[in-house]
């Protein structure tokens, strides 16, 4: 993480957790989390794509003229001022559409893992606490030149939310709310439209677990794997960008089925379909690889 107090931002994200309205936690944390998008945007310069195109108008006095367009038509109307054609390129920055789907569930806590894992771990180095950090990060950092909505996910789906409706504060107060149903999320982003929208659209996914109903019943959990499967194909079939990253920084769960899948083969049945996986094991790596999985994305484009 590029920050120079790394324990006091993980610790002001917990506090804001678990008291939102806590000016001084959320001035720290916010005050961190630039800090972090300043500096992977300077490492990464991800930056929106730009087009060049010539642009044709009667001559006013500004660009070259255009020999070939001029002679047409002086040959179809007659010698005229009026018929002189000059040229001159324009860039046109592409629009970007950022969205970002956040994992809510329970297994993204440190309350849920102290209850069912051996390890006891404090709020500030749960997996939640990274995860946050990583996408107001981006947030922070990307939110002038990008488009961007957020979907969270546990039980149920929550969103689109946006800069201009407390899209951080809605992030910051999630400490987990069930199963993982991303299933929900992305029937919601279809309902919203966001995937017609014009320009480009790259869908982000953060995730520690595989899409499940969240009470361990096979069947249930297989008809949630298939579903999340088809809509991201949906997406991809209209063209939106798949940036998954999925948080391998469990052993005892990096190996469990949920439904038909083991996260790792979840993952590479993605990679199959043409999303852009990355597998995070590591908690404290959560920044580095959401801003170098999007930079991957964009360079592409």
């Amino acid at each position: 993480m590029i920050f120079a107090d790394e324990q006091k931002l993980l610790e002001a994200c917990a506090y804001c957790t678990k008291d939102p309205n806590d000016v001084h936690a959320y001035e720290d944390f916010l005050n961190g989390c630039r800090s972090i998008g300043r500096n992977f945007l300077r490492l990464y310069q991800i930056m929106p794509p730009t087009i060049e195109r010539m642009v044709y108008t009667g001559y006013c006095g500004n660009g070259i003229i255009s020999q070939h367009k001029t002679m047409s038509g002086f040959c179809s109307s007659g010698r005229s001022l009026d018929n002189v054609i000059s040229r001159y390129r324009v860039r046109d920055i592409k629009k970007i559409h950022l969205a970002i789907m956040y994992d809510d569930s329970n297994s993204m806590t440190a309350w849920w893992r102290n209850q069912t894992m051996a390890a006891t771990i404090p709020e500030s180095r749960s997996p939640q606490t990274y995860s946050k950090i990583a996408c107001i990060s981006l947030m922070e950092g990307l939110s002038r030149n990008m488009d961007m909505n957020l979907w969270t996910f546990g039980s149920k789906a929550d969103g689109p939310f946006n800069i201009d409706n407390n899209m951080y504060k809605e992030l910051l107060i999630r400490n987990g709310s069930g199963g993982t149903r991303l299933d929900l999320a992305l029937e919601s982003v279809i309902d919203f439209g966001w995937d017609k929208k014009s320009g480009i659209k790259i869908l982000i996914v953060l995730t520690d677990g595989i899409p499940e109903m969240g009470r361990s019943v096979y069947d249930e959990d297989v008809m949630i794997n298939i579903k999340t499967l088809d809509l991201l194909q949906d997406m991809l079939n209209k063209k939106v960008k798949v940036l998954y990253l999925q948080l391998l920084t469990d052993e005892s769960r990096k190996f469990k089925k949920s439904g038909g899948y083991t996260m790792k083969e979840f993952g590479k049945n993605l990679e199959k379909m043409g999303c852009n996986v990355i597998n995070v094991d590591t908690a404290s790596r959560i920044s580095d690889s959401l801003f170098n999985g999007l930079y991957s994305v964009v360079k592409k484009l």
